[in-house]
């Protein structure tokens, strides 16, 4: 069943978004003009910025690769959203509550209730996180103050990165929620709180311990993860997360991603830690695209969260053995998603925040500067994981290794690995060629498909028929452009053109008639809202350059008459290029006759 979004919902949400300030966010952008803001593309690389915003029409578009659009188109494009995903975005970022409804039920209401419940739950956990932050700095020569100074934090600079301190008591989260106008019921639907089993008696989830509040993309608190400070915690680990709520899904959250979002996509570059601690010492350290899971091995869906920001990554895990297998596992989720990741190497066994702690911002830029390729650092593993002083441990060498080699979809990347896994097994570049090639059979047999056959028929069903391009005749964009831009020059085409005329499907000239349409009913700027709302689902290059560019004609109705007149003249050639081809494959005399007689007409 499909879910809607009410119209006047994506109208507010569009309202309150201005694109100049969400579009500011991710690109630097310089004033143009009275409404027109340049800057460089996010989409492709360039030198020279070709990248416009208009922001009296909401629109931006860019004159080196096509792509443009509204506010919602954007995100999309940028952060690889779907249209509703894109919308959750926005109307976070501006604080309105979307009440879905299905498709299919006239009951709104229930869907309204879900909203609610989503925000209700968001606000309950930013009521704790605000008591928690208040709570440290009530005691500042508590046990959570007095670790953080021991950490090298301040209480200020504890703030800024969300952390609290969970009083130790039962209750002091649940009555202080209360006074908020919480439930219990609320509490523990937000996994702030947990009822007493063969009991309605509800107690804190988090007491006695450091917190750090998790944020979703848009910075709305959604959750905690908190530390024990004591040897040998009484009440659980020595980290604990909120349970899974709907506002809350631990496999695709990442710790500091609100603070770290812009500047990951202005660097094109993430690191990604091990734990809340070391991703604070990075942004103290000036590395401020740093993030981390949360406690718990990364996952596919925080891979692509990632992806949706950057290509590039650096894995800041520690050298101990478990650490290595984080990069190992951490592999096998990258490196199919075509990511340059590497590999931080910390000297002396520290982590990141050790690191900072002992030698400064300098040390910590000195170790991203040494980060090493992923696949190099998997590669030199072997001697540690095998004997390489014989043919089976080779063998199993190059077989392991393979495995991550086959996920390599660069053929020149994969030379040098390859070159490199040679000289580490001393074998021949044939050889691990050899052991790639069987694995990739292998899989392919696992997977059922084995036979030449088989492989040529599922590639046959993957294919996706191409989206059909127009190519459009220059007069047809002229007076598409003369439309936009006068309400006087949309109503002389009205009156020069027939409807017959302007009678194809493609965007343009759907969106030429919209703006005919909308002059004649006194309509106009309702009519240019909906060539740009037609936009946001399927984008036109052409149509979002004409809407950016706001062009200028000093003689808009000489130049209405010189485009019709031309337009009129490719129409005639296409017609008459039509029956040439109609009157070859004519096969009785009444038909060429009929044909012929059409043809002569339009010379």
């Amino acid at each position: 069943m499909a879910s809607v979004i009410p119209p006047e919902i994506i109208e507010e949400i569009k309202a309150r978004n201005d694109i100049v300030e969400v579009i500011g966010s991710f690109v630097q952008l310089k004033r143009a003009g009275s409404t027109n803001f340049k800057g460089l593309c996010p989409f492709h690389q360039e030198k020279t910025p070709s990248f416009h915003v208009d922001s009296a029409r909401q629109m931006f578009h860019c004159f080196g690769c096509g792509k443009g659009g509204d506010v919602v188109r954007f995100l999309m494009d940028k952060e690889n959203l779907t249209f509703v995903d894109a919308l959750h975005m926005l109307a976070s970022r501006a604080g309105i509550i979307i009440p879905e409804y299905n498709n299919n039920s006239s009951d709104r209401r229930e869907a309204q209730q879900r909203g609610s419940l989503r925000e209700r739950l968001l606000r309950a956990n930013e009521t704790m996180a605000a008591f928690f932050a208040e709570n440290l700095k009530r005691n500042p020569d508590g046990l959570v103050a007095n670790y953080l100074r021991s950490r090298g934090l301040s209480i200020e600079e504890a703030l800024y990165f969300k952390i609290g301190a969970a009083p130790d008591g039962w209750t002091a989260g649940l009555e202080y929620a209360r006074s908020c106008g919480f439930t219990d019921q609320d509490m523990l639907a937000a996994g702030l709180a947990r009822q007493k089993e063969g009991s309605n008696r509800c107690y804190d989830q988090f007491r006695g311990r450091l917190t750090f509040a998790i944020t979703n993309e848009q910075g709305r608190v959604c959750g905690f993860s908190a530390r024990s400070l004591e040897a040998k915690p009484v009440d659980g680990g020595k980290y604990i997360n909120t349970s899974e709520t709907p506002v809350f899904r631990k496999g695709h959250l990442l710790y500091g991603m609100a603070l770290a979002r812009k500047a990951i996509a202005e660097n094109n570059l993430a690191v990604l830690c091990e734990g809340q601690m070391d991703t604070i010492a990075f942004h103290r350290a000036g590395i401020n695209y740093a993030v981390a899971p949360l406690g718990t091995a990364f996952t596919p869906d925080q891979a692509k969260v990632l992806k949706r920001y950057t290509s590039r990554l650096l894995l800041a895990f520690d050298a101990d053995g478990a650490g290595m297998k984080a990069v190992e596992r951490a592999a096998e989720i990258l490196l199919p998603l075509s990511m340059d990741v590497k590999v931080i190497s910390i000297p002396g066994g520290k982590d990141p925040d050790e690191l900072y702690s002992t030698g400064g911002k300098e040390a910590v830029a000195a170790v991203l500067e040494n980060a090493r390729p992923l696949l190099s650092v998997l590669t030199s593993r072997l001697a540690d994981k095998f004997d390489l002083n014989s043919p089976v441990g080779r063998g199993g060498a190059a077989a392991w290794i393979a495995n991550y080699l086959k996920l390599v979809e660069n053929r020149v990347e994969l030379e040098g690995y390859v070159s490199e896994a040679a000289d580490a097994l001393k074998v021949s570049i044939d050889a691990i060629y050899a052991e790639l090639a069987a694995i990739r059979k292998r899989d392919r047999r696992r997977d059922g498909f084995g036979s030449p056959q088989q492989q040529e028929q599922e590639v046959e069903k993957k294919v996706v028929p191409e989206t059909p391009q127009f190519v459009y005749p220059v007069a047809l964009i002229s007076l598409l452009e003369l439309a936009v831009n006068s309400e006087n020059a949309a109503r002389q085409i009205s009156e020069m053109l027939e409807p017959e005329e302007l009678s194809s499907q493609d965007p343009v000239t759907k969106a030429l008639n919209t703006l005919i349409d909308a002059a004649l009913n006194n309509e106009f700027q309702q009519g240019i809202k909906d060539i740009s709302d037609s936009l946001t689902e399927h984008p036109v290059p052409e149509i979002s350059r004409i809407l950016v560019e706001n062009a200028e004609c000093p003689d808009v109705a000489k130049a209405v008459t010189q485009s019709i007149d031309d337009f009129r003249r490719v129409q005639k050639k296409k017609k008459r290029e039509e029956l040439k081809n109609r009157l070859k494959a004519a096969q009785s005399a009444e038909e060429k006759a009929e044909l012929f007689k059409q043809l002569s007409a339009l010379k």
